[in-house]
């Protein structure tokens, strides 16, 4: 197995946290500041292909956990997410494994916790019912079990009955006042649309005297 010496030794200067190393048959590789501290390397050294491969795959690593860092730093992600994002950066199965592990024992990443905050925001802002709300966390690959779960406490918390009566409020619909019937059916239809099944729709309808 070939040795190479290492001819020059610089930090990085796009990235404070690695080091590369020139060898004498004017390659290069990059160490991890990590690694470089736990077996320094300095000018005049020999290394072997397989250290540099070893060199290589913690790199790999570190390039992958940045990546993951980078995700979560624009919003929480999902497990599955946050694997399908890292498959798309050319991380292969090994490199994604480590990250979401590392991140999970950090508790960086939760499905639990993204869920909650998940469907806590979808339901807030957008007023949306259940069927919207499955279809919209669908993407993110929650265990089902947990989905039901989440579904079931979001609607303890926001009722239906009342996200409902927002729609009509903010569409200026009065209490036991005719609608013309294509009014009622672009009704309906916005009312399906953002996820109400018809039992829910029609009680509040007949609350309000609109049926």
């Amino acid at each position: 197995m070939a040795n190479h010496k290492i001819v020059n030794i610089k930090r990085s200067t796009k990235y404070s946290d690695r080091f590369i190393i020139y060898l004498d048959n004017k390659s290069v590789f990059k160490v991890t500041e990590d690694a470089f501290v736990l077996n320094p390397l300095i000018e005049g050294d020999t290394v072997s292909s397989k250290e540099i491969e070893s060199y290589g795959k913690e790199m790999r690593f570190q390039e992958a956990r940045d990546a993951g860092y980078r995700l979560l730093g624009f919003r929480m992600r999902s497990i599955s997410e946050m694997r399908n994002r890292l498959r798309k950066k050319s991380f292969d199965l090994v490199e994604i494994d480590h990250v979401i592990n590392h991140m999970l024992e950090l508790k960086y990443l939760d499905d639990e916790a993204f869920g909650k905050a998940f469907v806590r925001e979808k339901v807030k802002n957008k007023k949306i019912g259940p069927r919207a709300l499955r279809s919209e966390i669908f993407p993110h690959k929650l265990p089902k079990e947990l989905l039901e779960k989440l579904v079931n406490e979001i609607y303890e918390e926001f009722n239906v009955r009342d996200l409902i009566v927002a729609h009509l409020n903010k569409r200026k619909i009065q209490k036991h006042r005719s609608i013309n019937n294509k009014d009622q059916k672009r009704l309906n239809n916005f009312l399906a649309r953002k996820g109400f099944s018809w039992d829910s729709i029609s009680d509040v309808y007949q609350e309000w005297g609109l049926i």
